[in-house]
């Protein structure tokens, strides 16, 4: 966390619930931001759309987390539930912060919460992230024991060149 800024997450404004559909708006917001946009998988404003209703389409089984700050949006952390009873073991796991609110304890809170969801609520033994190389959310997912199970070079193309696709875990 940075220094100059406090952890908000202890402060009575804060607050973590069950996410609802009209929390949608946000995430869509947050990745029309193109330096948001180019640490998830969409390209377009058009792909945004898909990818969020599908994301946000796991509150209806309470599989996600919005954090909340003075009543405003500024996080949500989904688990991807895997329909098959083969994998129903693991999860694909989500989270965005609005960049107004970076390195001030909410991707930490999330991460933190949205993990004990998956174990307790959910009896999941795995969560995977799949990030892009240089994505900053990296150093949070290892402080909280993700660990890389692969890396795919040349996956992304983005503006600046390729970068590498990996898939972190942790054992929940």
């Amino acid at each position: 966390m940075n220094d100059n800024k406090k952890n908000i997450t202890q402060e009575s404004s804060y607050d973590l619930r069950y996410t609802i559909v009209n929390d949608e708006l946000c995430v869509r917001k947050w990745l029309y931001d193109l330096s948001v946009r180019k640490w998830y998988p969409p390209s377009s404003e058009l792909d945004v759309d898909v990818f969020v209703r599908n994301w946000i389409g796991f509150f209806k089984y309470n599989a996600s987390l919005t954090a909340v700050y003075n009543n405003e949006v500024v996080g949500v952390a989904t688990i991807f539930l895997m329909p098959y009873k083969k994998v129903a073991h693991t999860c694909m796991m989500y989270m965005a912060v609005n960049p107004n609110y970076y390195h001030i304890g909410i991707g930490a809170s999330l991460l933190r919460n949205i993990k004990n969801l998956a174990k307790m609520r959910f009896s999941l033994e795995f969560m995977d992230v799949e990030i892009w190389e240089g994505a900053p959310i990296m150093k949070l997912l290892k402080e909280n024991g993700f660990k890389e199970i692969a890396k795919q070079d040349n996956f992304v193309k983005l503006d600046d060149g390729f970068r590498a696709r990996y898939v972190m875990e942790v054992e929940l």
